[in-house]
């Protein structure tokens, strides 16, 4: 299988570099093959990618020369996939037989080419250098996790990691020195990946994302220094904000810059939620310094600009471990308004409107309590007032108890009971009625007495008028109801026929002997036959189902009309 691999990986590399310009297309596959055997990489590709990254370094000097700038093209193509290469090797666990030995070397080609094409960014390949910060920065937090999970002491690995952190710094050198847009935005990414690493681990209920923080870096390492890197995760949180250009060249610089650092500090809150309020407030202030004066930067700046500031804020304060912060968020939100936001709002009130209907319908499905839920029977007891109690009296509106034994209790016959009130008395109604009121109780009872003498009256003719029929009469012999199924079903199948024979045959020709027109109305009126069949089955199917219902007796209905008036009605 490796044999296979390696041949194959050797062709696609071949025929890569051979056409002019390279073909990246074939270098992306000899990639993924590469991943998926990536002995072949410790073998030779290694040093392949080595050398096509290495040739490019230092080849532009600001000719406007053709042929140079072809030259230039050939040498970029193959310089980046060398890098991805290296990118992809270092950034994975190697084999444990290589991890003292062949790891090490190949990372320290890795950082000596890094160092190589840091030193000359100007007369190197933009998109080359580019990727090598873009290297950079992921292998930084992959070298510090490798050294404090190894727990090696090996000179090699001290060796390593000291190489790697003095490349960090050519970096940060790189950033004070450079104005080129696109060189800030890949040192932007590498700022929040220091910033997030080189600081403890977020509060509880931060950020879900499990990554590489200074938790996990013992405090009495053998060649790391916690207190350095607590210091570098302060400092790239400062740079990072002001790589923000200030009001003064807004014109002047790149709306994609701009855009990816205010990304950068945004998720940078994401990740680490505990310096959200710091970096919010250092956030906001800029962009309302850009905004204070229309001169400072473009109409599309402005709007581009603004939109991207409230789409992350807004994404962040959605967050659920951002809720510790949300009234914060809240407020910049509503300060910097926007549409974003007031769709965010309106919809989060439709939602909470369906919620409480809801809710509501759940409510109205609960059946009420009945009263022998509510509690015992003793607890609802009343006992009636004792010698030492006084009787108070009951207030408005409220009906007083009447007297019961306590349950359980012996009842003596012989006891004197409480005397009985009137009715009209205990429900306080009052018993004198007015005129009026006798008057249409009277007439509700006589009109009672009328409706139930009619319906009396109705029965008496019904009774006199039903005629007793023997069963036999009713009973249908099986022959007719046979005969009668053998008629429906040839009378079902003649107007199925008359339905579907209707239209006159249709004769598929060659389509190759038409002409473009004759074979446009050919397949037209093919179309519409099939539609008008469909039609004709459908009522066919919908009049068959009304005739052929059943009655009472489990004779055939009787037909009303044919099948031809049926479908005229319809």
């Amino acid at each position: 299988m490796n044999r296979n691999a390696g041949a194959q990986a050797e062709q696609l590399y071949s025929e890569a570099v051979q056409e002019t310009p390279p073909n990246r297309n074939k270098l992306d596959r000899l990639v993924d093959l590469l991943c998926d055997h990536p002995q072949l990489i410790y073998d030779t590709f290694f040093a392949k990618a080595h050398k096509a990254a290495e040739i490019a370094v230092d080849t532009w000097h600001g000719t406007g020369d053709i042929k140079v700038n072809d030259r230039i093209l050939i040498l970029t193509v193959p310089a980046l996939w060398g890098w991805t290469v290296m990118e992809e090797t270092l950034c994975h666990a190697p084999p444990p037989e290589l991890l003292e030995t062949r790891y090490p070397q190949l990372a320290q080609q890795f950082l000596k080419l890094a160092e190589l094409t840091l030193a000359h960014p100007n007369t190197t390949p933009g998109p080359v250098v580019r990727r090598t910060i873009q290297a950079l920065t992921r292998f930084w937090p992959e070298i510090i996790n490798a050294c404090v999970s190894l727990k090696t002491q090996s000179p090699a690995w001290r060796q390593l990691y000291e190489a790697t952190l003095r490349r960090a710094d050519s970096l940060i050198q790189l950033s004070e020195q450079s104005n080129d847009p696109a060189l800030q935005m890949h040192l932007a990414k590498f700022f929040e990946t220091e910033a997030s690493i080189f600081t403890a681990a977020p509060q509880p209920g931060g950020s879900p994302r499990s990554r590489l923080n200074l938790d996990r870096v013992p405090s009495q390492h053998a060649y790391i220094s916690k207190t350095a890197l607590v210091t570098r995760g302060e400092r790239a949180r400062q740079q990072l904000v002001q790589l923000l250009p200030s009001s003064d060249n807004m014109r002047l610089c790149s709306t994609s810059f701009i855009t990816a650092t205010i990304n950068s500090i945004v998720y940078l809150m994401n990740l680490r939620p505990q310096f959200c309020e710091q970096l919010l407030e250092r956030l906001i202030n800029w962009y309302d310094a850009i905004n204070s004066s229309e001169q400072t930067m473009t109409r599309l700046q402005s709007v581009v600009i603004g939109k991207t500031l409230r789409i992350a804020l807004l994404q962040l304060y959605t967050r659920n471990h951002m809720s510790a912060y949300s009234e914060i968020l809240k407020h910049k939100l509503d300060a910097l308004g926007g549409p974003e936001w007031a769709r965010w709002q309106e919809f989060q009130k439709r939602e909470r409107e369906r919620r409480l209907r809801h809710e509501a319908w759940e409510r109205s499905l609960v059946p009420p309590k009945k009263a022998s839920e509510e509690g015992p029977q003793s607890a609802r007891w009343v006992p009636a007032p004792g010698d030492g109690q006084e009787k108070s009296a009951p207030e408005d509106g409220q009906v007083e108890p009447a007297y019961q034994p306590a349950p359980g209790a012996d009842v003596d016959v012989n006891t004197d009971l409480p005397p009985l009130k009137p009715l009209a008395e205990v429900l306080g109604v009052n018993s004198s009625r007015s005129n009026s009121e006798d008057n249409q109780i009277e007439l509700l009872e006589e009109r009672t007495k009328r409706v139930k003498l009619d319906k009396e009256q109705e029965e008496v003719v019904v009774s006199d008028m039903e005629i007793e029929v023997p069963e036999k009469e009713l009973e249908i012999p099986d022959k007719e109801l046979q005969q009668a199924a053998v008629e429906n079903d040839s009378q079902i199948e003649t107007e199925m026929q008359d339905a579907l024979g209707s239209e006159p045959p249709f004769e598929m020709l060659a389509m190759d002997a038409m002409s473009p027109d004759t074979r446009q109305n050919h397949l037209m009126e093919a179309i519409r036959r099939v539609i008008r069949g469909s039609e004709r089955m459908r009522k066919f199917i919908e009049h068959k189902r009304v005739l052929h219902s059943i009655d009472t007796a489990g004779k055939p209905a009787p037909r009303s009309r044919t099948l031809e008036e049926n479908m005229v009605q319809q």
